[in-house]
C-alpha cells in the first residue's frame, strides 16, 4: 500500500483501532467520512461498527457520515447490513436512531433485515425486531 493510501484511509483504521483521540483529530482535519476503501469497500463507519466502537459510530454521524454508505458497483453492504447477523442491540440502535435502512440491499440480494431474522438468541431477536419496526415505518407511507 502507497503512503497515499495510508493517508486516505487513516480514518478507517483510527476507527478500526478504536481510536477515539486519532479519529477526532482526523475528523477534524477534513478526513473523508464517506470514502470507501480497497479492497474491502467500506467506510470507517464500517469499521466503526463492525468493531462495536459505539462511541466512535456517533462521532462519525454526527460529523456526516452517511449511515447507509454502500459501494453499489461492489454490491457493498450498508455498516447495518454488514454487521446485522452478529451485532450487538446497541450499536444496532445507534445506525437505526441516525437513519440506516434495514431494507438496502446488499451482496447477494440480502439485506440487514433478512440478515438479522436468521438469528435465534435473545440479543439477535432483539435486533430482528428493532429493524423490522424500522422497516415496517419506512415502508408505512407506501402502504395506504
Amino acid at each position: 500500500m502507497k503512503d497515499d493510501d495510508l493517508r486516505k484511509e487513516a480514518l478507517h483504521y483510527a476507527a478500526q483501532d478504536g481510536d477515539i483521540d486519532k479519529v477526532r483529530e482526523l475528523i477534524k482535519t477534513g478526513g473523508d467520512l464517506n470514502q470507501f476503501d480497497y479492497p474491502l469497500s467500506w467506510t470507517p463507519l464500517h469499521y466503526a461498527a463492525n468493531g462495536e466502537h459505539i462511541y466512535i459510530a456517533r462521532m462519525l454521524i454526527d460529523a456526516g457520515a452517511d449511515v447507509n454508505a454502500h459501494n453499489e458497483v461492489e454490491i457493498g453492504e450498508t455498516p447495518l447490513g454488514l454487521i446485522a447477523a452478529s451485532c450487538s442491540y446497541d450499536i444496532a440502535k445507534v445506525l437505526i436512531d441516525a437513519g440506516a435502512d434495514p431494507r438496502i440491499p446488499g451482496w447477494m440480494g440480502i439485506s440487514a433485515l433478512d440478515r438479522a431474522s436468521e438469528r435465534k438468541k435473545p440479543e439477535g431477536r432483539s435486533v430482528y425486531e428493532l429493524l423490522d419496526v424500522a422497516a415496517r415505518k419506512l415502508d408505512w407511507p407506501n402502504d395506504r
